[in-house]
């Protein structure tokens, strides 16, 4: 049914919630803002870019300005290129998952947020990088996800691949992956989180080992 799989990072592949929060604290309160809570401050971000949560962060806490949202933006990345790797974990499933798509002849593809560096860290720490095919960050495009670019740059690194859109499955956790897959034309499974609940995708999993069912 679906010829191409393409993964989300954080909150999907990685239970990294944990590691994000630290972060995020860590980088404001070297500003005195925070601390931030998931519930409360977080989860409506999650999946978006960090660019993004530093505008909402400072301007809530009455000090934005471009150069101290570029700051804080840097600050975000360097803090999480340390603590991430450190603190998250895979989620269950995830290597059976990808073991069992790549027996299927599945191509598999990364679609993150993250920056380059931080998501080329990531895939080595946890010795996943060798089972995708390619992968394509913020980093590689003028507009992160939900805008459809991160896709337009995965098909154009896989070679020899003939692929209708409705063969495509998007694998994420939040309302960004949902978006970019319904601003992209392609299905969407999103992983179970208290973060979607309110949200409709085509198929919802309670473990990634749910995907190879619906391939």
């Amino acid at each position: 049914m679906f010829k191409l799989v393409i993964f989300d990072l954080d909150g999907t592949l990685f239970d990294s919630a944990g590691a994000i929060m630290e972060s995020l604290n860590a980088t404001f309160a070297g500003i005195g803002l925070g601390p931030y809570e998931w519930d409360r401050d977080v989860s409506p971000f999650f999946g978006r870019p960090f660019a993004l949560w530093a505008e909402h962060f400072l301007r809530e806490g009455g000090k934005y300005s471009r150069e101290n949202a570029r700051k804080v933006t840097r600050k975000m990345f360097d803090n999480y290129a340390v603590i991430g790797p450190k603190r998250a974990k895979l989620n269950p499933g995830a290597i059976e998952t990808l073991e069992g798509l790549k027996r299927k002849g599945v191509k598999l593809a990364v679609a993150t947020n993250m920056v380059r560096k931080d998501m080329e860290i990531f895939l080595s720490r946890f010795a996943i990088g060798g089972f995708f095919d390619t992968a394509c960050s913020v980093s590689d495009v003028a507009k992160g996800k939900p805008d459809p670019e991160e896709l337009d740059c995965i098909l154009g690194k896989i070679k020899k691949i003939n692929v209708k859109k409705s063969e495509i499955l998007m694998v994420g956790d939040s309302a960004t992956d949902q978006e970019f897959a319904r601003n992209s034309g392609i299905p969407v499974a999103l992983l179970n989180a208290s973060w979607n609940k309110g949200l409709e995708p085509d198929y919802r999993i309670r473990n990634l080992r749910e995907v190879l069912g619906i391939v």
